[in-house]
């Protein structure tokens, strides 16, 4: 039976991989790609036999001659080449070098001696160390970890405790073979902690990793439960086993290694093939990554690598290649913007556990922190090692495009500022009102409560359909356009979670659909065990009909009951049941998703392209800065420095925007039109001493721009837009820029 699994990766193409296909004897894959090349593969080895080169440009598409005796390729370069490719194969010799990546995650609450057992088992020594902040990522040498010809790389991820941290966390955790559960031994329940992290392990992978219980610091006393009860609870939930460590004294440490080492399921996880050359480049930059290095700049990684390998040819699009595969693993990890490459991508996840911190400090209990405080890194860090000023910037403004990314936040525009509101982190209870609507609808899960909640509630405001109104401790009320009140809460429980949803009297019938139709869908995705449990009252006195009295009557095959209250008969095979299941429900909740996607995507791509202007006028030596507040039309400021390197006075205001959301071509003659959303920002751009240049990201990533100061006709009032010509729109010179607006300087 086909499980989906990924069984193994090929690496070898430095660019986009277009297409592939497998011999009629089934023993050979070729593969197609932007690179120029074909590739032909060993299917059971996955080792590479041979690499065609001919096609000037990206190869689209392949395929073999049903006698297997043929290779047929189709470019860019407006060719279609027939190749003998298999003639080639007897004659080969792979140089091709074959591992496998193990990835442990090492959980448990804070306090329990994580990171000293961490640092025992990576370099079999102890250091008394504070609690974790974030997460660090350590490589793991095992004993017995040689396969015949394969490699086996082991990577410990340490997760930080505290509460603050574990939203982020949970975007860590995926691809996790096996994890380490570690518990403090002398604590009254020392399991009752686990159910947490328990419950982020079976989200974070689509398979359940095999599962070590660790009973840390045993050199402080015992255990305070019975060995009975702990074995009956590994069986139970499914532990391969249960350890006592020791990591000051080192007691147990190795024989755990063992374990490990035994335990990590080899044979299920994927292994990958790569070449000699991407071997060598990995090693390399593994490397330069325990140097501590931080954030490097692409150029400056790859002038590293050429000086490592001065005697060979190092190109571009092979560092770029095994960066890709690196970042793949979770080990370096690419910004979005200014070509930055963060060697220790570890400390997104300390930087973002900081800013968690600080809105959990809020004396208000209102889980909002300041867009421009997040970016200026304008908040308490606490003990948390801090990096040089221009580092920490760019990786703050990393991790709020995570958080957007990940829909952990929503920005919102206020008199403040813009704030990014996380509703995870309200802590004011919501209150009971004489007025409460009646709860319409409840579903019980299992997973990770936090994550599942915050992604539901941005997503629904991003859908455009329900107003936000109000946030409480895991609860949202929201409105109608017309200003009726729905909501939903949540309760955690130990095991599972209930979210309630309610709906105000005289709600239609479409609009309670469209909206339990929605969290349905989105608990489906990203929760397991979810059940659906109607709440009923009775349309005519709109009472509520207990829920017991419900099931009963469901049991027993009924579909109608009589109300208490005023004896109305009525059935549950109501309208809202009926257009629950329809098909025109479910393509409305698409319609909803897609605009919750194409909103967010654009938040994201306007935080990229202020980092990509802050590197692309740092790079020409210039002064970018970011405006606080951007609703005003203007996103930021580019200061020009004179000869001498000093700030000239002399300046242009930039309003970046996303082309998907902005950019249209016109049907009548096909011209680009920029489309002025708020009118009031013609007058506002007219108005100002300085140029204001608008810079556009399109669809395929290309930073353009033009000058809107000059462009403004007086028909832009009329129709709210812009038209471009195909000269305004150049790629965007810094320099250029400068020489043509101020020549002088």
């Amino acid at each position: 039976m086909a499980t989906g699994k990924n069984l193994a990766t090929l690496e070898g193409h430095t660019e986009y991989v277009h297409g592939c296909a497998i011999s009629p004897n089934g023993e050979n894959i070729i593969s197609c790609s932007a690179d120029k090349t074909i590739k032909i593969w060993e299917l059971a080895t996955g080792k590479n036999l041979a690499t065609l080169k001919g096609h000037t440009n990206s190869v689209w598409g392949c395929a073999i001659s049903p006698d297997g005796k043929k290779i047929i390729s189709c470019s860019s370069d407006n060719t279609i080449k027939i190749w003998d490719g298999f003639s080639v194969l007897a004659e080969s010799i792979s140089t091709d070098i074959q591992y496998t990546n193990a990835k442990i995650a090492l959980v448990g609450d804070s306090g329990v001696g994580k990171t000293g057992l961490a640092i025992r088992l990576s370099e079999d020594t102890w250091r008394a160390t504070e609690s974790t902040h974030g997460m660090n990522i350590l490589s793991l040498e095992l004993p017995n970890t040689k396969e015949q010809d394969r490699d086996r790389e082991v990577w410990l991820w340490d997760f930080a405790g505290q509460p603050d941290y574990r939203l982020i966390h949970q975007l860590y955790m995926e691809e996790t073979s096996l994890a380490l559960l570690v518990i403090d031994p002398q604590r009254e329940d020392p399991l009752e902690p686990l159910a947490h992290w328990e419950n982020a392990l079976n989200k974070a992978v689509n398979i359940t990793p095999n599962k070590l219980l660790i009973a840390a610091r045993c050199d402080r006393g015992g255990i305070t439960i019975s060995k009975h009860k702990l074995t009956d609870y590994c069986v139970v939930k499914d532990y391969t086993s249960f350890h006592f460590t020791e990591a000051k004294t080192g007691k147990g440490c190795a024989e755990l290694k063992e374990v490990i080492t035994k335990t990590i399921p080899w044979r299920d996880l994927p292994w990958t093939t790569t070449s000699q050359v991407f071997h060598k480049l990995k090693i390399a930059i593994l490397k330069i990554k325990k140097e501590e290095n931080i954030l490097m700049r692409f150029d400056s990684l790859k002038q590293r690598l050429q000086i490592e390998f001065s005697e060979e040819l190092v190109k571009t699009q092979d560092i770029r290649a095994v960066v890709g595969l690196l970042e793949g693993q979770g080990i370096i990890k690419r910004l979005d913007f200014g070509d930055w490459v963060l060697m220790q991508p570890e400390q997104i996840n300390n930087y973002a556990s900081a800013v968690i911190r600080e809105i959990r400090k809020n004396t208000e209990e209102i889980g909002h922190i300041k867009k421009e405080d997040v970016l200026n890194g304008n908040i308490d860090f606490h003990d948390l090692k801090r990096l040089d000023t221009y580092t920490e910037k760019e990786l703050l403004r990393a991790i709020v495009q995570t958080f957007i990314d990940r829909n952990i936040c929503l920005q919102e525009d206020t008199n403040n500022g813009i704030q990014l509101v996380f509703p995870s982190y309200f802590k004011i209870d919501r209150p009971e009102l004489l007025d409460s609507p009646n709860v319409f609808i409840t579903y019980t899960f299992i997973g990770v409560f936090d994550e599942i909640y915050a992604t539901l509630i941005v997503r629904l405001i991003h859908a455009n359909d329900f107003e936000s109104h109000k946030f409480w401790k895991y609860a949202a009320d929201f409105k109608t356009h017309s200003d009726k009140r729905l909501g939903l809460q949540l309760i955690k429980n130990r095991e599972n979670a209930d979210l309630k949803v309610y709906f105000e009297a005289d709600i239609p019938d479409d609009t309670k659909v469209s909206f339990i139709k929605y969290i349905h869908e989105h608990l489906k995705k990203h929760a397991k065990n979810v059940k659906r449990v109607r709440s009923y009252v009775c349309p005519k006195c709109n009472e509520s009909v207990e829920k017991s009295r419900v099931m009963k009557r469901i049991q027993l095959g009924r579909k109608d009951i009589i109300c208490d209250a005023c004896d109305n008969k009525f059935s549950f095979e109501d309208i809202i049941e009926k257009k629950f299941g329809s098909d025109r429900f479910g393509k409305i909740v698409e319609e909803m998703d897609q605009k919750a996607d194409f909103k967010i995507d654009n938040e994201s791509k306007e935080l990229i392209l202020v980092g990509h202007s802050f590197t692309t006028v740092a790079t020409a030596g210039h002064i970018f800065r970011p405006t606080p507040n951007s609703d005003w039309g203007v996103d930021g400021e580019i200061e020009f420095k004179n000869k001498e390197g000093n700030a000239s006075g002399r300046k242009v205001y930039v309003q970046l925007k996303s082309g998907g959301s902005y950019l249209r071509k016109r049907k009548t003659d096909g011209k680009e039109i920029f489309h002025i959303k708020n009118e009031r920002l013609i007058d506002y751009w007219q108005s100002h001493n300085y140029p204001i240049m608008l810079v556009i990201r399109d669809a395929e990533d290309k930073i353009r721009w033009m000058n809107i100061t000059s462009n403004l006709k007086s028909q832009a009032r009329k129709t709210k837009s812009i038209e471009f010509n195909g000269e305004d729109f150049t790629p965007l010179n810094v320099d250029n820029l400068r020489k043509q607006l101020y020549p002088e300087i």
